[in-house]
């Protein structure tokens, strides 16, 4: 039996125990003297010893199994013995070395079950810790990291309520995540939040989870009873995890914003190159040919269609920089038009009721356009489908052919460049391209 007591108390109380054991069976032994059977008398003590065993440890029942047994010896069997002075030192000393003997193993065997329990959890925590790793080397979303951490707390510290809360730079704090019955706790908050250290109020222990030298917010933990001392060094470990989670998708996030400046950026000066290329060198050849075709020379026809045709290469070079159909008209009518000047069936599917932001458009409309390239120019293709509709907030392109397949992204740079535009919308990129089996590429963009 495991008992609240402290040992010192509990060692008097055995020494108590013996003594008190000694003068009932004294009282026992003498009663029953003549009356009952040597072996059942006997018996019957033993079976009293065993059960002090089973209910209050061996601590108990070591000195109140001696003294019965001097009891019985000698107040029942006969010679009865003469209760002198030594008598009583000789029942002293036997039940003293009882509690001794008593005190070392129970103090062994609390130490043996301390120490298996705290392997027990020490293996169940590091069990917790590797779950909570996993989710975040998959890559798994920041509230999918949160919930479970969270869980894993309650089920280690809590007993009753564990919060992930996040403090906002509005002097607020947000439950991030929770399991448990949600308790108030906002004195205690905001002394985490204002210390920036573990702090206990009665069974509520708040430990802070620090981000990039700042204190990002808090696990709140309530339970029945106190938390152990040890809760803020073993908790420290989650807490730990939790930083590394949300360090992490803050960096996902630089990123993205990263790449889609630079896509924007890539696209606005394509833009720009086009305007000057229409509003510049484009408007002068024009009025250049004009010129030429009212002047009476020989050759100046053929000098008109020299011009004719440079103004058809830099309108090509244009479109092939940015496509002005795309910017005036949306995507449906883009995708159309690059099905029309394909020289292999494209069929087009556009099911959208509004325009898109234009860094989607922008980035669907190249997709589509290299991929109906690469069907043309590699895969010997019969024909190439292209679907794009919504699923929610999400755009889902696909377009297919039936060509040779075999398709390598680590191979073309072409495949890479798209799976980096698609990759700074915030979008993922799937590529399958068995060989003879033809080319699919599935994009899910965020709109």
């Amino acid at each position: 039996m495991r008992s609240r007591l402290p040992f010192p108390v509990e060692v008097a109380l055995a020494i108590v125990a013996g003594v008190g054991s000694f003068i009932v069976s004294a009282l026992v032994c003498s009663a029953a003297r003549g009356h009952a059977p040597d072996l059942l008398m006997g018996l019957a003590l033993l079976a009293v010893v065993l059960g002090i065993a089973r209910v209050a440890g061996i601590l108990y029942a070591l000195p109140t199994g001696v003294a019965a047994i001097l009891a019985y010896d000698w107040y029942f069997l006969p010679p009865l013995r003469d209760i002198n002075d030594a008598a009583y030192a000789v029942l002293g000393l036997f039940i003293v070395m009882a509690v001794i003997v008593g005190s070392v193993t129970t103090s062994t065997g609390r130490r043996a079950l301390a120490a298996e329990r705290a392997r027990g959890d020490l293996a169940e925590t590091q069990a917790s810790l590797r779950r909570v790793a996993l989710l975040i080397a998959r890559g798994e979303s920041p509230r999918s990291v949160f919930a479970a951490v969270t869980r894993e707390v309650l089920r280690h510290f809590g007993g009753g309520t564990a919060r992930l809360v996040r403090f906002e730079r509005d002097g607020g704090a947000t439950d991030v995540a929770a399991e448990g019955a949600v308790t108030s706790a906002d004195e205690l908050i905001a002394k985490v939040r204002r210390t920036g250290r573990a702090a206990r109020d009665g069974d509520a222990l708040g430990m802070p989870i620090h981000v990039d030298g700042r204190v990002w917010g808090m696990f709140l933990v309530c339970s029945e009873d106190r938390p152990p001392p040890d809760s803020e060094a073993r908790m420290a470990e989650f807490t730990e995890l939790v930083a590394t989670a949300v360090a992490d998708a803050q960096s996902r996030a630089e990123l993205v914003s990263s790449r889609a400046r630079i896509v924007a950026a890539a696209d606005e000066a394509r833009r720009r190159i086009e305007r000057d290329l229409h509003d510049g060198a484009q408007q002068r050849l024009v009025a250049l040919s004009l010129r030429l075709r009212t002047a009476e020379a020989a050759n100046l026809p053929e000098l008109a269609a020299d011009l004719t045709t440079v103004i058809d290469e830099l309108r090509e070079l244009s479109r092939g920089i940015h496509p002005a159909v795309l910017t005036d008209s949306g995507l449906r009518p883009a995708l159309r038009a690059i099905g029309r000047r394909s020289p292999v069936p494209v069929e087009v599917s556009v099911d959208l009721a509004k325009r898109l932001p234009q860094a989607v458009e922008v980035g669907v409309y190249y997709v589509v356009s290299e991929m109906v390239t690469n069907a043309v120019k590699h895969a010997d293709a019969a024909v190439v489908e292209v679907n794009a509709s919504l699923d929610g907030d999400t755009l889902v392109l696909v377009v297919r052919d039936d060509g040779a397949g075999g398709a390598d992204e680590a191979k073309g740079s072409g495949l890479v460049g798209l799976k980096d535009r698609i990759a700074a919308l915030g979008g993922t990129f799937e590529l399958v391209s068995p060989a003879g089996g033809g080319t699919t590429v599935r994009c899910r963009i965020p709109v």
